[in-house]
């Protein structure tokens, strides 16, 4: 056999299965803990697996009736080939992933003006409660501009429903009056004058009507 021959049998090895990468098993089909595993379970493994090594020895077979040493050994070279090229570009992928998270964790270092890692991440850990306390200022917020929208619209609706149902106009002036005070000083007052109630009675109709939440 010459060495056009060799390079030939090596050719036709290709990768077929490359997600067996890190699902190492013995020949048995046992699960073998990748980095438990020696350097030839890998390789067994790889080969026999992860490419078509097996089918090629079997087609060699079938034209000629055998295998020579020779020709399992360029089949054996070819799937080595073929493995390292995997192993290299997988290697390339993690170097460029962890030069894209270092360039990220230099720059919110300089950003934050923090000198290490475990600074960063301290820092980070305190905006992060930081952010959750926003977030639930702004629920109480929108929470508030529900409960205001609300009143408005029921506001609106009791006003026509005074005007349908031909109110008389002196209890209407006396709920516009109500429905304009902005304050429990004001409402305490009108109170007292619309109802003839003692300032006490009234804070207590009023306070018992206000909501009271931990921000």
């Amino acid at each position: 056999m010459n060495s056009e021959e060799d390079f030939e049998i090596r050719g036709r090895v290709k990768i077929t299965e490359s997600e067996e990468l890190y699902r190492v098993t013995d020949q048995h089909g046992h699960t073998i803990e990748y980095d438990k595993a020696d350097g030839r379970e890998l390789f067994n493994h790889y080969r026999h697996n992860m490419t078509n090594y097996d089918q090629v020895l079997n087609d060699i077979r079938t034209d000629q009736g055998y295998v020579s040493n020779r020709q399992s050994k360029q089949a054996t070279t070819g799937s080595a080939e073929q493995i390292i090229e995997i192993y290299r570009d997988e290697h390339v992928r993690v170097i460029r992933d962890s030069q894209k998270k270092g360039h990220i964790l230099k720059t919110l270092m300089q950003k934050v003006g923090v000198g290490t890692a475990s600074a960063l991440s301290q820092t980070l850990d305190a905006w992060s409660s930081k952010l959750k306390e926003v977030a639930r200022l702004e629920n109480s917020q929108r929470t508030l501009q529900v409960w205001n929208d609300t009143y408005r619209v029921q506001r609106e609706l009791v006003k026509e429903v005074l005007v349908r149902e031909d109110v008389p106009e002196e209890v209407k002036q006396n709920i516009t009056a109500i429905y304009k005070t902005r304050s429990v000083g004001k409402a305490t007052a009108l109170g007292e004058e619309l109802f003839e109630l003692e300032k006490s009675e009234v804070l207590k109709l009023v306070k018992s009507a206000i909501r009271y939440s931990k921000l």
